[in-house]
């Protein structure tokens, strides 16, 4: 449901993307390269929507560590989904604050910082694509103005509906 509350019209990266190439920061277009290499983050959000639609165990932090939410396992009962959730669009994501399932990232520095650690929970489902990336400081910087400014809307038709953090929800 609230996948279909994002509905990105237009931004910068999608000028760039049709040729307009000062529709991008000379940081940005850094943090697009990081994107697409050192920090592999297109293995997992590509294509126009930049999701690629699967489940992953990123090693993030639980709401409630004494009753973790089990992601992808509650439909599959496969125990290689524990913790495994729906890779989301980074389209229109410095609008969609916090982060993660469990809502423990409240800034895209910290989701940064999450895959640049590898994740923060080791476990045995930990998707292999979650690796230290020892990224410097200003790779980190270029990473996050790439998503916030580059992959938002100029013209956003986004329903001003945002996740509701666990600590929110009924217990």
């Amino acid at each position: 449901a609230f996948e279909r509350t994002v509905v990105t019209t237009d931004s910068p990266f999608d000028r760039y993307a049709r040729g307009e190439k000062n529709a991008l920061s000379k940081l940005e277009k850094d943090g697009l390269e990081i994107f697409t290499g050192k920090g592999h983050c297109n293995s997992c959000h590509w294509g126009p929507y930049f999701s690629d639609g699967r489940f992953h165990n990123l090693g993030v932090r639980e709401y409630d560590p004494a009753k973790p939410d089990m992601g992808r396992f509650d439909v599959t009962k496969n125990p290689a989904d524990k913790g495994a959730f729906k890779t989301p669009t980074i389209r229109d994501v410095a609008l969609r604050a916090p982060y993660m399932h469990s809502g423990s990232e409240k800034t895209l520095e910290e989701v940064v910082d999450l895959y640049d650690k590898g994740g923060r929970v080791k476990n045995p489902n930990l998707d292999p694509l979650i690796v230290p990336l020892g990224l410097s400081n200003y790779e980190k910087k270029a990473l996050v103005s790439f998503m916030k400014i580059s992959m938002t809307s100029t013209n956003p038709e986004v329903a001003n509906v945002k996740p509701v953090p666990a600590s929110e929800l009924p217990k």
